[in-house]
C-alpha cells in the first residue's frame, strides 16, 4: 500500500462563488439537493520557500498535521510530495512547528527533478488529537525492495522529541491517527510498495500508554489491510484493502463486529483515509479507465456521511483532490494539485462560510474552528463551491479496468 503522499492527487472540476443561491432553489423542489455547498481554504506551510504542502489530519480544536518541502511543481515529476519534507504541525492560535525527516538532506541517488528515487526519504505527521498527541510515518528509502523501511512514530504533547516504532517482527509500521484516548490506528508489513500485492499487510489498533509505549490490542487477520481511522473507543473504525476476489480497492466500516465493505459509486478503486466519532468517512476514490498505478491520475476526494450518502470533494479549480482527514465537526482537509503542478493543503467546511471569513465584526462564528480555518483569509484563497451527491446507482467500473498491483496512494501506509 502507498501512502497519503505518493499519490499525487485527484482531478475536479467544481462551481464556483455564488452556487449556494441555486442550492437553495433546487432545493424547495426536490425531495434531496443534487449537490451541497462547501468553503476551500487553501493551507501552504508556512516556511520560506516551502513549495509543496500535504495537510492530512485535523483535531476538534482546528490543529492541522501534514507535510511540506521545498520542491516547486512536484505533481508534474510524480514523486511523493514528502520526498525531501518535513512533518509539521499548525496550530489554531498561530503556532507552527516543523518535524525534520530521518534524513540524509541530500542522500545519494535521490534526484526526483530527474525521476530517480532511490534512496528518497519520506515524513509526515498524520494525526493529532485534541490533546496535541501527534502521530505519523517516515522512511529512510520509501522504494527499498523491503518496503520502504518505514517506521511509526508519536509524541505526547508533553515530550520534548518524538519516539520512534517498529512492530516487534516485522518490517514495516504504519501509525495513521490518534483519538483523545490514546488509541492509534494503522498497519504493518513486510514487503515493498511498488510491486507487490501487500498481502502482509495488516490493521491494527493500538494503544499509546500512560508510561509512553505502545501496547497492540487487535490485529487484522485479513491481508493486505490497514485501519485508518475511527472512535475514541476502537468499536467503530474504518480502513482500506484489496479485495482479491473482486480485484479492486476497497474501503470498509467495522461497527461494533459488523463490517460493511463499500466503493464510491462509479469508481474503480476506493480509499478511506480517516473517519470521525460520528461515523462520516473521507478518502479518495478515482474512475480512470485505464489506471497504470494507483498513483496517478485521476483522484477525486470523497465523504461517505454516517447515512452512506456519498458526496463528491474537489478543491475548485484543481486537477486532483486527495482527501485526508475529518474532525467531528465535519470540518474536512487534504490536498491538490493546481495548474502548475504545485500540491497544496486545503481546509474544507460544509456550507457557504465564506461571508463569516471576511466580516471581523460579528462576535464568535459557528466555532472556534471556523475562526482557525478562516481568520486569516482573504477573497484569494477562500471559495465557496458546490459538492455534488453521487447517485447510489451509480455502476461501478469493471474490474478489467482496475489495477492489478496493491499500491495505495503514498499518502498512507
Amino acid at each position: 500500500m502507498r501512502y497519503p503522499s505518493r499519490a499525487l492527487l485527484a482531478v475536479g472540476l467544481v462551481a464556483a462563488l455564488g452556487g449556494t443561491v441555486a442550492f437553495r432553489a433546487k432545493a424547495a423542489k426536490a425531495n434531496f439537493p443534487a449537490s451541497v455547498p462547501f468553503t476551500f481554504k487553501t493551507f501552504d506551510a508556512p516556511v520560506l520557500g516551502a513549495a509543496s504542502t500535504m495537510v492530512v489530519g485535523i483535531n476538534n480544536l482546528g490543529d492541522i498535521v501534514g507535510s511540506y518541502n521545498f520542491i516547486p511543481n512536484l505533481a508534474a515529476l510524480g514523486a511523493p510530495s514528502a520526498f525531501f519534507g518535513q512533518g509539521f504541525v499548525s496550530y489554531h492560535n498561530g503556532g507552527f512547528v516543523s518535524y525534520a525527516g530521518p534524513g540524509p538532506v541530500n542522500p545519494q541517488n535521490c534526484d526526483p527533478t530527474h525521476g530517480k528515487f532511490s534512496g528518497c526519504y519520506f515524513m509526515e505527521v498524520r494525526g493529532i488529537n485534541d490533546h496535541g498527541d501527534i502521530v505519523g510515518t517516515y522512511s529512510q528509502d520509501v522504494l527499498n525492495p523491503n518496503g520502504g523501511l518505514f517506521r511509526a512514530f508519536y509524541k505526547k504533547a508533553s515530550d520534548t522529541s518524538i519516539t520512534s516504532y517498529l512492530a516487534p517482527g516485522h518490517s514495516n509500521s504504519i501509525f495513521q491517527k490518534i483519538t483523545d484516548t490514546g488509541l492509534i490506528y494503522g498497519c504493518f508489513h513486510d514487503q515493498g510498495i511498488d510491486n507487490s500485492d501487500q498481502a502482509s499487510m495488516h490493521g491494527v489498533i493500538n494503544q499509546l500508554t500512560k508510561d509512553n509505549t505502545i501496547q497492540n490490542l487487535s490485529m487484522s487477520p485479513e491481508n493486505s489491510s490497514m485501519n485508518t481511522g475511527g472512535g475514541p473507543a476502537g468499536l467503530q473504525h474504518a480502513g482500506v484493502f484489496y479485495d482479491f476476489k473482486s480485484l479492486r480497492h476497497r474501503s470498509f466500516v467495522m461497527t461494533a463486529g459488523h463490517r460493511v465493505d463499500f466503493d464510491v459509486p462509479g469508481s474503480n478503486v476506493t480509499q478511506a483515509w480517516d473517519m470521525n466519532a460520528q461515523g462520516d468517512v473521507v478518502g479518495i476514490w478515482g474512475n480512470n479507465t485505464d489506471p497504470i498505478v494507483i498513483d496517478g491520475y485521476p483522484f477525486h476526494g470523497f465523504l461517505r456521511d454516517r447515512t452512506g450518502k456519498f458526496i463528491d470533494i474537489e478543491y475548485p479549480g484543481s486537477s486532483d483532490t486527495h482527501v485526508f482527514g475529518i474532525n467531528d465537526l465535519g470540518v474536512i482537509v487534504g490536498s491538490y494539485v493546481d495548474a502548475q503542478q504545485n500540491v497544496h493543503g486545503f481546509i474544507a467546511t460544509p456550507g457557504d462560510h465564506h461571508g463569516d471569513a471576511f466580516d471581523d465584526g460579528r462576535g464568535p462564528r459557528r466555532h472556534d474552528v471556523m475562526n482557525a480555518a478562516f481568520k486569516t483569509s482573504s477573497s484569494s484563497n477562500v471559495r465557496v463551491a458546490m459538492m455534488k451527491i453521487i447517485p447510489n446507482n451509480t455502476p461501478l467500473l469493471p474490474a478489467s479496468q482496475t489495477p492489478h498491483c496493491h499500491q495505495m496512494a503514498m499518502h498512507k501506509n
